[in-house]
């Protein structure tokens, strides 16, 4: 897969600060998405058709549902819907077909080759799941995520200004850690690959270290023999410790 460079976003993003600039990324990235399916895009045929297909996951649903354009996203929700009860009613029913054929009718299917009850019922639940979890937000932020990883691999490649950035941040979360490894084995030659873990491994490594102990200060700090003692960095440090761990946010 070919990437394109997208400097300006992941510069501000490394001059932002905190734990894991692609997380600063990811959260710009996702109120920017959940304003553009509640405005004008709610109408345009080629999003729409996606969106029918497609829907919104958990999180994107409650997201988009929190911001008030009640609407917009029912106009949305309404024919993805519409498109989901089709297929669902077509799988269903197959389902119900099945299972109410006889024991000898359902044997002399199998033996011409036709799907059991069994496999109808695995396929129906496997389709559920995948409806579950599929969002067209998701995709379009993975894509975008992977193009901002490559990014600060191709400038930390090519940019000394870039890596002296990169050097003096806090590396990445857990997630974000993931994807720059799996871009740059996607996109480095193996050579390059060795010096960007030999680079970010140390950073992640001292990163976690130094949250560990601000973490430690603020536990100790509940001891009423340190409530007079000063907290400084330590102060946020739980938020961002899970942050860290998770790539969340703790708002």
């Amino acid at each position: 897969m070919k990437y394109h460079i997208d400097t300006i976003p992941v510069w501000d993003a490394y001059h932002q600060g905190g734990e894991c600039p692609l997380c600063n990324l990811e959260n710009r990235l996702e109120k920017s998405y959940v304003d553009s399916f509640l405005g004008a895009s709610v109408m345009e045929p080629d999003t729409r058709i996606e969106v029918n297909k497609t829907g919104f996951c958990p999180h994107h649903f409650k997201l988009l549902y929190d911001a008030q354009n009640r609407l917009g996203l029912a106009l949305m929700t309404h024919t993805h819907l519409k498109e989901f009860m089709e297929k669902f009613e077509q799988r269903c029913n197959a389902v119900l077909k099945t299972s109410k054929a006889r024991s000898a009718f359902a044997l002399s299917s199998i033996i011409r080759g036709k799907k059991d009850m069994q496999q109808l019922t695995a396929e129906l639940e496997e389709w559920l799941t995948v409806q579950h979890h599929q969002c067209i937000i998701c995709n379009r932020m993975s894509n975008t995520m992977n193009r901002y990883a490559y990014t600060i691999l191709y400038l930390w490649d090519t940019d000394k200004e870039f890596k002296k950035a990169f050097e003096s941040s806090k590396g990445f979360c857990l997630k974000h850690l993931t994807l720059t490894i799996k871009i740059a084995r996607e996109t480095l030659p193996a050579h390059k690959q060795a010096l960007w873990l030999a680079d970010v491994i140390p950073l992640q490594i001292k990163s976690f270290h130094n949250l560990e102990q601000e973490l430690y200060q603020f536990i100790n700090k509940f001891d009423y023999r340190n409530q007079n003692k000063p907290l400084g960095s330590a102060k946020n440090s739980l938020p961002r410790t899970i942050q860290k761990l998770t790539g969340k946010f703790m708002d």
